[in-house]
């Protein structure tokens, strides 16, 4: 039991004082017998012990929660238990001191349901037991009418004032645990023990109301109520047929609407007006018949004419009745009833048809008709897409129903793409088609803490979040070209200038279980439709459009070959394009403004594409391994939990680099190791071959500007003597112009092709080979990487001299410059 000296028993003494639940009304005695052996004389005698304790049936948690305690027919505590546990224990649920959004109650994830049976139901079945030994007079635990009713307190209260009553803890809560359809086995054991006659399902007295809001089927509620009542009747089917059963009759009843605003459930009815009880109780027990505090039916039989007047009293029936039940709740607003919307018109009275919730699923757009569909992808989120629908089987499964369905249908001009997440999304502009939808998120303030500590593994850095005791934002440390700010920076931007073009972060890494997949999750999660995740035959299709009217666009496990110029080219395209034709199959090709960022995911970590020196668009982060003792199962809930206070982070975070590109950041603040290492890793042979040779020649001469023509650089890299090179004249000049090179007027110029050693006393001559030509010109500072600059500019010592012992020479320190003979 609980420990008292930790109880907040604030709540609770405020509950039972209000419900009139004095001390001993709460307290349980339960009895049971417990045999013990002993062994005398050599003899094993056994003895019976009768035991006792006291449970309190509401008590308190150190929280301030009441605590509910569950008993079965038997007085025994209910008990369960869940694959994580080794023994089972005792089952209760909390009435919540604070509410937690729509969560009045709380029992564990995972426990069953139960029925709450009250202490004098249980005694009842105690008294019932003993007469069915005895079979002696009459029944002294014999409940004539039962009724059942969802809420503990309220079965409690009612109890306490001479009701036969069962708590449910919600309005399917008769069920046998998981088994719908078949009532729960000790309700029937009362039922049966009891020699129940008549069973009553009661509900509050809000039975009859809806609540509006935008977009949602006001149906669904009452269609509930529907549905639990019938299956109620149909779960005691078995009874009411065995003969052997005195159960005769069922009846459905619901407190008056009319207290729904001061005394909505049956305590609170009954503390209401207290002075009337003995008039609500005699009023409840005429059953269908109840006049002032009640209303209700009989449904025994359950017939079609009862299941229609069942349907008619939630106001199911149609449009013009559900609005009549409930047209106080509505008033003038438009509402959703079976899938259809409606709105009532004073002037004509009247229930007029607005359209179908289906026709919201299609569209025109121009002389084209698309349905809106949604599929889920491999993450398990969902994706909407566009797919062009013949209008004839539009007509087909509408038409005949609903004559006027193909009239409610939107048409479009064509498409737009307008991103925004600042709470101004508007779904038309212009009559076009906004294929952006809006985030489904409110910003606020809270707990960022397993997002952030997620990001931070993602892309490391300096840069650094402070935190307070709660997991709200406190400061920042921030660098430039740090890879945690550039990245912090970049989901900053995404949110705050959607239309802004942005580098592509590639996520690399070998190893599985670093969350590269879970980070494309998270940001679909975020972003909802507005985001897709790809694989690389989805990007490769020829129509684009699953993915071109995306606000990211996702390549998980991405590898474009790295021979494939075209793949890659067309990647390039989508980074800095600011319109995409999208091209829907069966569909005219349609021009749309297009800002969408794109996001690649691969375990190729070295050659993940073909990426040349220069390039400035690959934002790539080498995505380290998650520790196995440090990996959270549960880390995506916990993000998603985390998703307000994430946009709130965001929204409210300065980006720390200023804008000084069309990329926003400079490149030189997010080129990283990882990138260089793609770029020496996925040079082709050109690259390879002419880079060494022009390498070796200015580290050999020591000239700071070469030219060569284009007829000599063919020469030396076919002459036999160095075939390892092998490069013809056009794939030269293709890969000298792909590296900004432009050929030079006619000219003379003096190519360097060895040196005069001469004697050992003679510093060594350049010697040139003189022509005519077209020369390439290039310079040292372009072409040599760091380390070869620093050793190019020191004086070259010469040790190629027959004897070891002789010392080396330099040669001459003579400034070299673009004047040297040449």
């Amino acid at each position: 039991m609980t420990d008292t000296t930790t109880k907040d028993t604030t709540y609770l003494t405020e509950r039972l004082q209000q419900l009139g639940i004095t001390q001993a009304q709460n307290t349980f005695l339960r009895k049971w017998s417990q045999e013990t052996s002993e062994i005398v004389d050599g003899k094993t005698i056994t003895k019976v012990h009768e035991q006792q304790r006291d449970y309190q049936i509401l008590d308190a948690d150190q929280h301030g929660n009441i605590v509910i305690h569950y008993f079965n027919q038997h007085g025994q505590p209910y008990r369960w238990k869940d694959e994580e546990h080794k023994w089972t224990r005792d089952f209760t649920r909390k009435r919540l001191k604070v509410q937690k959004g729509d969560m009045k109650y709380y029992q564990d994830p995972g426990s069953p349901q139960f029925p709450f049976f009250p202490k004098s139901i249980i005694e009842k079945y105690s008294q019932a037991t003993e007469w069915k030994e005895k079979k002696q007079g009459d029944n002294p635990g014999q409940i004539h009418t039962l009724f059942l009713l969802e809420g503990e307190f309220k079965s409690i209260k009612a109890s306490i004032c001479g009701v036969d009553i069962i708590g449910l803890p919600s309005i399917h809560g008769f069920y046998n645990g998981d088994v719908k359809g078949r009532l729960h086995e000790d309700i029937e054991d009362i039922i049966i023990t009891c020699q129940v006659q008549k069973i009553v399902f009661l509900v509050d007295a809000d039975l009859l109301s809806v609540k509006w809001a935008e977009g949602k089927d006001l149906s669904k509620r009452p269609n509930t109520f529907y549905g639990s009542v019938k299956a109620f009747r149909e779960s005691l089917q078995l009874l009411l047929d065995n003969e052997a059963v005195p159960l005769q009759y069922v009846y459905f009843m619901y407190i008056k609407s009319k207290f729904m605003n001061d005394a909505k459930g049956l305590d609170d009815l009954l503390i209401k007006y207290e002075a009337k009880t003995i008039e609500i109780i005699e009023d409840l027990h005429t059953l269908n018949f109840a006049r002032k505090y009640f209303d209700g039916m009989a449904i025994n039989d359950l017939s079609k004419d009862v299941q229609g007047r069942l349907y008619k009293e939630l106001g199911l029936v149609n449009e013009d009745d559900f609005y009549k039940t409930y047209g106080d709740f509505i008033g003038d607003r438009e509402f959703r009833f079976k899938r259809r919307r409606y709105i009532y018109d004073k002037e004509k009275k009247e229930v007029v048809f607005v359209k179908h919730e289906d026709a919201e699923k299609f569209m025109r757009i121009g002389p084209d008709w698309v349905k809106v569909i949604s599929t889920v992808n491999k993450h398990g989120e969902p994706e909407e897409e566009l797919v062009p629908w013949k209008i004839s089987e539009i007509q087909r499964d509408y038409a005949k129903r609903y004559p006027d369905f193909i009239d409610t249908i939107t048409r479009y001009d064509g498409f737009c793409n307008e991103p925004n997440w600042n709470g101004q999304y508007q779904q038309s502009l212009l009559n076009c088609y906004n294929v952006c939808r809006p985030l489904k998120w409110q910003a606020t303030e809270g707990s960022i803490a397993n997002t952030l500590g997620f990001i931070k593994h993602l892309f490391g850095g300096q840069g650094n979040i402070i935190l307070d005791d709660k997991g709200r934002f406190e400061r920042e440390e921030a660098y430039k070209g740090d890879q945690f700010t550039v990245a912090l920076d970049w989901l900053t931007i995404l949110l705050k200038h959607p239309k802004h073009m942005l580098p592509v972060p590639c996520l690399v890494s070998p190893e599985n279980g670093t969350g590269k997949s879970t980070f494309l999750k998270w940001l679909q999660m975020i972003f909802g439709d507005n985001m897709c995740i790809l694989g690389n035959a989805q990007f490769q299709m020829k129509f684009n459009g699953h993915y071109a009217t995306k606000f990211i666009i996702s390549i998980d496990e991405g590898f474009l070959e790295v021979d494939k110029k075209a793949e890659k080219e067309r990647l390039k395209q989508l980074v800095t394009a600011d319109s995409v034709y999208l091209e829907l199959k069966g569909m005219n090709v349609r021009k749309i403004p297009y800002y969408a960022k794109i996001i690649i995911a691969s375990n190729d970590a070295d050659r993940l594409m073909k990426i040349e020196e220069g390039e400035s668009r690959w934002f790539v982060v080498r995505v380290p391994v998650i520790p196995k003792d440090k990996r959270d199962p549960d880390l995506e809930n916990k993000m998603k939990a985390e998703a307000e206070a994430w946009l709130y982070f965001l929204k409210n975070r300065p980006i720390f680099h200023q804008r000084v590109d069309r990329l926003w950041f400079s490149p030189d603040d997010f080129i990283t190791e990882q990138f260089k290492i793609i770029v020496e890793a996925t040079k082709n042979r050109v690259d390879r071959v002419f880079e060494d040779w022009i390498q070796e020649q200015f580290m050999l001469y020591r000239l700071p500007v070469l030219r060569f023509s284009q007829k000599f650089l063919t020469e030396i890299f076919n002459d036999p003597k160095n075939s390892k090179y092998k490069i013809d004249s056009i794939e030269l000049k293709a890969y000298l112009e792909r590296k900004g090179l432009k050929i030079e007027v006619p000219q003379r110029i003096k190519v360097p092709v060895g040196f005069d050693m001469g004697d050992f006393l003679n510093t060594p001559k350049i010697l040139y080979r003189e022509e005519m030509g077209r020369p390439y010109k290039f310079t040292s500072d372009k072409w040599l990487r760091a380390e070869q600059l620093e050793e190019f500019k020191k004086p070259v010592t010469f040790a190629t001299v027959p004897d070891e012992a002789e010392p080396a020479k330099q040669l001459s320190g003579e400034k070299l410059s673009d004047d040297m003979p040449f």
